[in-house]
């Protein structure tokens, strides 16, 4: 008998509040539901510790399959009943992808500071709230004031939950911006044609000291671990780059064999105390190119860790 297969994309809704809304419940118990008929759920990305909760509940004690696009964090309850498959079909995609393209990057060793007029390039992506506390840090402190960044316009009904200190109120009058300093805003298609994308950014890249990469649901602790594409980028480049992910992507990262070019941190007030202290580094002519040069052994080791991804995920899966 033929595999029925009942695949589902989750919402991405702010737990700050503590409860899962009444819509959110009913989109899962459909997962359930569709566990408890026979069907092999296949959860599309991402799923919060309260929506894997539910699903544990509802289904404990039954035996079934479930699929996911990454793994579970360890301390998660699953019933010895479920059978678990872990694909990376995305990433695995992402990462054939790039490594076709490596040889239009050629790694950039002996980077020069002083030709570089801009401290980071922070692509945002789409609206997060963990992405818009972090950059209404960095916006309100000034820290990207020397760089290229990207960020999506604010909705007022999204910031309803934004708190990032007492000391920032929100700001809900920023505009979209784009990497190429315009106003203009970019659709799905766009944001994810990795294919011209990699080649619009690289000129982008080599302007700049450090590239950021803030990854989906970034400094959420309760979301499981995906690691986007977004890391893949400063790789091909040869590029230094920081990242701001949650606990379970900095797995995931150790596990492909990537390194981040400065230790990672984990809440917002870190990562913008990072970013100042690389500031005060980028600012002063020798200490910048000292930076530079120390960083030609962990981009070495990320290209490789890029040319191994395809063969990692393939037995992984």
């Amino acid at each position: 008998m033929e595999e029925k297969i009942f695949k589902i994309l989750l919402n991405s809704p702010d737990h700050t509040i503590g409860v899962m809304g009444e819509g959110e419940q009913r989109l899962v118990q459909t997962a359930v539901d569709a566990y408890l008929r026979g069907e092999t759920v296949c959860f599309e990305e991402f799923v919060h510790e309260k929506q894997w909760q539910y699903f544990y509940e509802g289904t404990k004690d039954r035996k079934g399959k479930i699929s996911l696009f990454c793994p579970l964090p360890t301390a998660w309850p699953v019933d010895p009943l479920m059978e678990i498959t872990v694909w990376h079909r995305h990433n695995f995609n992402f990462a054939e992808k790039f490594n076709h393209s490596k040889s239009s990057f050629p790694t950039q060793y002996h980077r020069q500071a002083d030709s570089f007029d801009c401290e980071f390039v922070v692509p945002y992506g789409s609206w997060q709230h963990e992405r818009e506390t972090a950059m209404q840090t960095l916006e309100r402190l000034n820290i990207l004031d020397r760089s290229v960044y990207s960020r999506p316009p604010q909705n007022t009904d999204l910031q309803e939950h934004i708190n990032c200190d007492y000391l920032f109120p929100i700001h809900s009058q920023a505009d979209a911006r784009t990497i190429e300093g315009t106003t203009n805003t970019i659709d799905h298609g766009q944001r994810f044609d990795h294919g011209s994308n990699i080649f619009n950014l690289y000129e982008t890249s080599k302007r700049a000291h450090c590239w950021v990469v803030m990854d989906s649901y970034c400094l959420n602790d309760s979301m499981s671990g995906t690691v986007s594409e977004k890391v893949l980028y400063p790789i091909l480049y040869g590029v230094p780059f920081i990242y701001i992910g949650n606990p379970e992507q900095q797995r995931t990262l150790k596990r492909w064999g990537i390194q981040p070019n400065d230790p990672i941190r984990s809440t917002v007030r870190g990562v913008a105390e990072q970013m100042q202290w690389l500031q005060s580094i980028f600012r002063d002519p020798e200490l910048a190119q000292q930076w530079q040069d120390h960083q030609g052994q962990v981009i070495e080791s990320n290209s490789q860790a890029l040319r191994n991804l395809p063969d990692l995920l393939k037995k992984s899966q």
